[in-house]
């Protein structure tokens, strides 16, 4: 699934180009995803470097671009992998990233996530709530987050995505029982 992303992806961005340019892209990037995918079953994958190459060079909307690419893969399995949601985090933040706006594609993915959380620590992740809080600010971020998935199935109209927002109701009750 994670791949069909990917795939989707590269497919978006050559699509405006030439034939000629196409294929020399897509040559491009096929190379990068083999070569990455090769250094990632080695073990010698580094993220920071290739982070901070693009903090360095990368235009605001490539950065951008390349944050949602990271939530497109995280949620491709349907999962909210508390690891996968801490790497994406410090990946914005070292872009320099508003995260004003990395909350607003959090809660898109949120969205369509909602339905197949497996864990606690999944739905906290999820949500957006940092292990080095006090309960305390963890349940004052639950409320606010109840707060905006209610008023947010209150203007959804009837099908999957008004049910993945109850459900995400549901399950933000159950973790606000946790911290009362």
């Amino acid at each position: 699934a994670e791949g069909e992303v990917l795939k989707n992806w590269i497919i978006r961005e050559v699509s405006p180009y030439s034939d000629e340019k196409q294929n020399r892209l897509k040559k491009m990037f096929n190379e990068s995803l083999k070569e990455g995918f090769s250094q990632a079953q080695s073990g010698n994958l580094a993220l920071s470097p290739l982070v901070d190459r693009l903090a360095e060079i990368g235009e605001k909307k490539a950065k951008y671009d390349a944050v949602e690419l990271c939530f497109g893969i995280m949620a491709a399995d349907g999962v909210a992998d508390p690891k996968e949601m801490a790497i994406i985090h410090k990946v914005a933040d070292t872009l320099g990233l508003d995260m004003n706006e990395i909350e607003k594609m959090r809660e898109s993915v949120t969205l369509n996530l909602s339905t197949s959380l497996t864990s606690e620590e999944g739905l906290e992740s999820l949500v957006g709530i940092e292990d080095s809080w006090s309960d305390e600010q963890k349940k004052k971020h639950i409320r606010v987050e109840f707060q905006k998935w209610s008023n947010r199935l209150n203007s959804l109209p009837e099908g999957d995505e008004r049910d993945s927002a109850q459900s995400m109701l549901e399950n933000l009750s159950s973790l606000k029982k946790k911290y009362d």
